[in-house]
């Protein structure tokens, strides 16, 4: 009886501040961070996409706040996933290429110096492991007492390069591969020890989900990390037959993105989402998880399932593999309890570079002792407040022939965003293309030209951050021919020059020119499209390579110039059988000069494929 006494007689002031005290001891947010793969920034219908459906993911837009300018720090996967992972540039990390499932192991890349005849440059080697000396956000999570989960992709190495020994508890996936581990892909049997058998039938992406749901009411009092990091919706393309067959029940001829199997990926995709989002809800968590969802880089426009483009970009130049803003502008969508306002959006420049520090930011533990990052915390953003984010950089310098990538480093403040192509000049000097990317996001309008003192400040900051990184650089290939311009090489009787965006032909014989960036194409009609003028004479001819299983074919489609020095549009049809891997473009029979313009590929319906822009 006196000790209850002395506790009803205890002073309230006390007693409230006990259970504030108790309450503050509880409310640890967890961190829920869904990561899709090769998800394009207009792969969503809250990002406006008008023939995915992704209901889930919208509802959850709008319980969050919206980033319309986030960026991957690279438009491959394993070099952002490192960055997320370090909070550090893929260039400072010396992994810029999605190796991290190759057998070779290498830590400590160089430069190079040679390469293909037609190359002009030599590209740096990557990394093909994230080393395990690299402080990861997980790591600090798990010794401020989290529980910590990766589930689905990792392609950051073998053993012993793996999360269990980058900060991770539990592991289901979670390997070196690059893709839902085989031979069933995406659907069961599976080859590696970290996904436990399935019936058959069962989607990844289901029992992904249903392993982090576990994990989750697991450790549902208990602070937690899920890193939930779908396969989806990378390749190899499979879905679930009910989804693709409504998807090509919908598709019309005003849909720009037309593949229903991309859409069924989608779907399937949006469904787990939905499920696990659900699970935080009924397991009454919703106000104490974060939740971050984005994409490793933008959408894939260069493979070829079902005989389309697995999405399409648009109005963003280019996908996937190339730095272009097709390649690395992401959706990214994040709720934090009692902070971020529901169905807010916000303008704010981020980078995945960003997540390391606003994560422990948001959960109020000190940044690592001596800790090098590259990232900016976007708490502002969070807050509802606009600012000015701190340059940031994405170096892709590798040639990429299926995604007409040249070596290059960009560098994106404010409303501009600056490449640096190496040794891509007409004398092998750097070339620069400069975009205010509020007014153009397409890219269209190199500003170089009309503005030299923005080009001038944003060159000189983008010397000083390659020196500053000590990034490994392009060289002059040693093995260069010199007969490259551009995308194109003259035969030897062909002299290729470029002006005012038109490739210009001189030809003491048959003109031939044959492109060094050849775009991954296969089973389908395709057209390449192109302006010619000529004062030659004679058909004019097309001739392409593809190959059909083991077999090698070479085919060619004719068409009949005008050659009367006039502009004239051409369209010349390529029946693929297989994969495309080589075409050359004879415009006469004859010696003379011929301009041509406004090269690309379109569907058979008209739908842009691939292009060689003229520099």
């Amino acid at each position: 009886m006196a000790i209850m006494l002395m506790v009803l007689l205890m002073p309230t002031s006390l007693v409230v501040a006990q259970s504030k005290k108790t309450a503050e001891q509880k409310k640890k947010y967890n961190v829920l961070f869904i990561l899709i793969d090769d998800m394009g920034w207009k792969d969503l219908s809250c990002y406006g996409s008008d023939f995915y459906e992704s209901p889930n993911i919208d509802e959850f837009a709008e319980s969050a706040m919206l980033f319309t300018s986030a960026y991957a720090a690279s438009p491959l996967c394993s070099p952002t996933r490192a960055s997320i992972l370090t909070g550090q540039d893929p260039g400072r990390l010396r992994f810029t290429l999605p190796n991290g499932h190759e057998r070779k192991e290498v830590l400590d890349p160089a430069e190079t110096y040679t390469d293909a005849p037609h190359f002009r440059v030599a590209t740096p080697q990557t990394r093909t492991r994230l080393p395990n000396d690299y402080l990861t956000f997980p790591e600090v999570l798990k010794e401020n007492g989290y529980q910590t989960a990766l589930m689905g992709k990792w392609h950051l190495g073998m053993a012993p390069y793996i999360p269990e020994n980058q900060g991770f508890d539990v592991v289901v996936g979670g390997r070196e591969q690059g893709w839902p581990p085989g031979p069933g892909y995406y659907f069961p049997p599976w080859n590696i020890e970290t996904l436990p058998k399935a019936p058959e039938g069962t989607h990844i992406g289901d029992l992904v989900t249903d392993k982090a749901i576990d994990f989750i009411r697991e450790n549902r009092s208990n602070p937690f990390l899920l890193c939930l990091w779908y396969y989806d919706v990378h390749g190899p393309f499979q879905t679930k037959k009910k989804y693709e067959e409504y998807y090509a029940s919908k598709l019309s001829p005003e849909h720009i993105q037309r593949n229903p199997l991309m859409g069924g990926m989608v779907s399937v995709l949006d469904d787990n989402v939905g499920r696990v989002l659900n699970a935080v809800k009924d397991l009454e968590l919703e106000d104490e998880t974060i939740v971050i969802f984005t994409s490793d880089n933008g959408g894939d426009m260069y493979d070829y399932p079902n005989q389309k483009l697995p999405t399409y970009n648009y109005p963003l130049r280019s996908g996937k593999a190339n730095n272009y803003e097709g390649g690395v502008r992401v959706p990214m969508i994040v709720r934090v309890p009692g902070m971020t306002k529901a169905g807010s959006i916000s303008p704010v420049l981020t980078s995945s570079v960003d997540h390391y520090m606003s994560i422990l930011e948001l959960l109020n533990i000190p940044l690592p002792e001596n800790f090098v990052t590259d990232g900016q915390s976007y708490i502002p953003a969070l807050k509802g407040k606009k600012y000015q984010r701190e340059p940031f950089y994405s170096t892709f310098y590798h040639n990429i022939p299926p995604t007409g990538n040249r070596p290059n480093i960009s560098m994106r403040e404010g409303p501009y965003k600056l490449y640096k192509f190496f040794y891509d000049g007409e004398n092998l000097q750097h070339r620069y293309e400069l975009y205010n990317i509020q007014e153009d996001i397409g890219e269209h309008h190199n500003l170089i030209e009309q503005k030299p003192k923005v080009f001038r400040k944003m060159a000189k900051q983008l010397e000083a951050y390659e020196k500053e990184v000590d990034l490994l650089q392009p060289q002059i290939n040693k093995n260069y021919a010199g007969h490259t311009v551009g995308d194109w090489q003259g035969s030897d009787s062909t002299k290729i020059s470029i002006s005012q965006k038109v490739l210009h032909i001189s030809a003491t014989g048959i003109p031939e020119i044959k492109t060094v960036m050849v775009p991954m194409v296969e089973k389908d009609t395709i057209v390449l499209e192109f302006e010619m003028k000529s004062n030659g004479s004679g058909k004019g001819e097309v001739t392409y390579t593809q190959r059909v299983g083991k077999e090698v074919i070479k085919e060619k489609s004719l068409f009949e110039p005008a050659h009367n020095q006039d502009w004239q549009t051409y369209q010349v049809k390529l029946l693929l059988k297989g994969m495309l891997t080589d075409f050359s473009i004879s415009p006469s029979t004859s010696a003379g000069q011929v301009s041509l313009r406004n090269l690309k590929l379109v569907s058979e319906e008209g739908y842009f494929i691939f292009d060689w822009p003229l520099y």
